[in-house]
């Protein structure tokens, strides 16, 4: 009786331990050898607060774009700002020219496409590179791929030096309307080829990122291809198009009148201008800021000075942007 006690109790425990170390071996059977290797990446973290840091330069004294507005105003504003539309999409063209200034690597970009087997089609050419056609344009939202070979039967390949970058290198992509966009390097990891992360390096994204893919490690004979993939991955500069920050101003002020001692102009329709610093012209011919104005405020400035000395008056964003000079009076 209390040998088949015993076994009734000890029986499932055997056999669960036999489950776990089973499930152990076959496991470390089936694991890859190579784990992920993260040979270089930025530190977000000290990037954001350096961006918090250039953006309270940025705006001065209206660090607190809200001193321009009533309470009332500013989260009337706020809470639109919650519901505000996408920005459009900046239309982009086809890449032609990809340039990799840290591992002197400048070559033409042409179209692949997607092999019977699946697998991301690369160039013929041991120079060539190889943009990925059935996802996104460099530019536009999500992971554009760039790919070419790190070596052939005769010696380096275009992406020979590629494991050589950095996080904060640059690369630039020069489109077929003659435009080049610049990406900043973010991370370079190497994978095994068989665990690479595909949805991070093809898949959707909220950014504009550009991916850089070559083959890395030791090359097997058996399947005719390295055992590693090598990655880098970047983001576009944005901040690096002088259009587009031109394109980020408001509207300069207009309808400036002088009429006794006071200096007047027509408000903006700019929906995000939350105010006007006005300039009176100095002795020794420099202008400096005189007077800030709310939105919410009469546009005037009044003044002795006014009619005697010249004046002009710009607009400013929640961004902090400031308007060219309005017409002098």
């Amino acid at each position: 009786m209390i040998k088949k006690f015993l076994y009734l109790i000890l029986s499932p425990l055997l056999i669960a331990t036999v489950v776990v170390l089973g499930f152990v071996t076959t496991s470390a059977f089936f694991s890859s050898p190579t784990e992920t290797a993260v040979l270089s990446e930025r530190d977000d973290e000290m990037e954001a607060d350096i961006r918090s840091e250039e953006q309270e330069k940025e705006t001065g004294e209206f660090a607190e774009m809200h001193e321009f507005q009533s309470f009332e105003e500013a989260r009337a504003m706020e809470t639109a700002s919650l519901t505000e539309p996408a920005r459009e999409e900046i239309p982009r063209h086809l890449p032609e020219t990809l340039t990799i200034p840290s591992i002197d690597v400048e070559g033409p970009v042409e179209e692949v496409g997607i092999l019977d087997n699946g697998q991301m089609e690369v160039p013929d050419s041991a120079e060539g590179i190889g943009w990925f056609e059935p996802g996104v344009k460099p530019g536009e939202q999500g992971n554009a791929v760039l790919a070419g070979h790190v070596d052939s039967r005769t010696g380096p390949a275009v992406f020979y030096e590629l494991d050589q970058m950095e996080a904060g290198d640059l690369m630039q992509v020069t489109d077929d309307k003659g435009e080049i966009l610049t990406f900043e390097v973010t991370k370079v990891a190497k994978y095994d080829r068989k665990e690479a992360p595909i949805e991070d390096i093809f898949g959707a994204s909220e950014g504009r990122h550009l991916n850089v893919i070559t083959c890395t490690g030791t090359f097997n004979q058996e399947f005719g291809t390295h055992d590693d993939r090598l990655v880098v991955y970047s983001e576009l500069v944005e901040e690096e198009a002088s259009e587009a920050e031109e394109l980020s101003l408001p509207e300069a002020p207009e309808n400036t009148a002088v009429n006794g001692s006071s200096f007047s102009w027509h408000a903006v329709s700019d929906e995000d201008v939350v105010g006007y610093r006005v300039y009176e012209e100095q002795e020794n011919g420099e202008f400096i800021q005189v007077d800030s104005v709310a939105t919410y405020e009469r546009k005037a400035y009044s003044s002795e000075n006014v009619g005697e000395v010249r004046h002009y008056v710009t607009s400013v964003n929640e961004a902090g942007k400031e308007s060219e000079a309005s017409e002098m009076q």
